[in-house]
């Protein structure tokens, strides 16, 4: 989860400067929303409202900001290789933010 956080931060243009994160290189309304880069996954995996909530509302954010066109598009790619969708079965939360992620 930590890595996903990483690479999705790292792509939103957060830099780890002598070990903290600058948002200098970060899109600005991104950056002027979320001058720390958040936590989009859920790493303590808590799901209590009053912990949740802001990853929940980051993810949503990070979803939103991708063009309709392009949404579910992973989709599409991997039923080229024999994906047959989700198994709601020990689907979590965490899981979910993942694959919304991966997406972005």
């Amino acid at each position: 989860d930590q890595q996903v956080n990483e690479l999705v931060w790292r792509c939103l243009g957060y830099r780890r400067i002598d070990g903290a994160w600058n948002a200098d290189d970060v899109f600005p309304k991104w950056r002027s929303k979320y001058p720390q880069p958040p936590d989009l996954i859920g790493v303590t995996r808590t799901y209590s409202k009053d912990v949740d909530e802001v990853v929940l509302r980051a993810n949503q954010a990070l979803v939103a900001s991708i063009p309709m066109k392009y949404k579910g598009g992973i989709k599409e790619h991997l039923r080229k290789v024999g994906w047959t969708g989700f198994m709601l079965e020990g689907l979590t939360p965490n899981k979910t933010r993942r694959a919304q992620c991966a997406n972005w």
